[in-house]
């Protein structure tokens, strides 16, 4: 099934163009940043877990969200993540980080697809705002 065409709000951050690395489940993905291969903690999305590197139980739901990314996303896709401010890229890349190091940004397909809006409105998470 092709992915829906959710389209980009506005955006407001500062955005940087990017490629895919993988998905390492439905609410993290790792992509290339300035040479460098970096976590996403992807904003407004919060999926259930799909693999045991967490505390969290695995469920067949995480399974299935982490499936719906993989379709999205491939190896080498180019995708634009958004910070939630507007300072430059290497400010950025420094400031927006979570607990575990990874990059806290909003993502988007190269079709402008909104990737937290398209899992949100397909039923992967539960908490469209819990995470920004």
């Amino acid at each position: 099934m092709p992915a829906t065409k959710e389209k980009a709000k506005a955006i407001k951050g500062t955005t940087i163009e990017t490629k895919v690395v993988r998905v390492v489940d439905g609410d993290t993905i790792r992509v290339e940043v300035n040479s460098t291969e970096e976590s996403l903690r992807i904003l407004s999305l919060d999926t259930e877990e799909s693999n045991g590197a967490s505390s969290k139980p695995v469920s067949p739901w995480g399974k299935e969200a982490k499936k719906e990314a993989e379709k999205l996303f491939k190896a080498g896709d180019n995708v634009k993540l958004e910070f939630p401010g507007d300072e430059s890229v290497e400010e950025c890349v420094k400031k927006y980080r979570g607990n575990y190091g990874r990059l806290l940004v909003f993502v988007y397909l190269d079709d402008g697809t909104d990737f937290q809006e398209h899992m949100f409105q397909k039923g992967f998470s539960p908490y469209f705002v819990k995470y920004g």
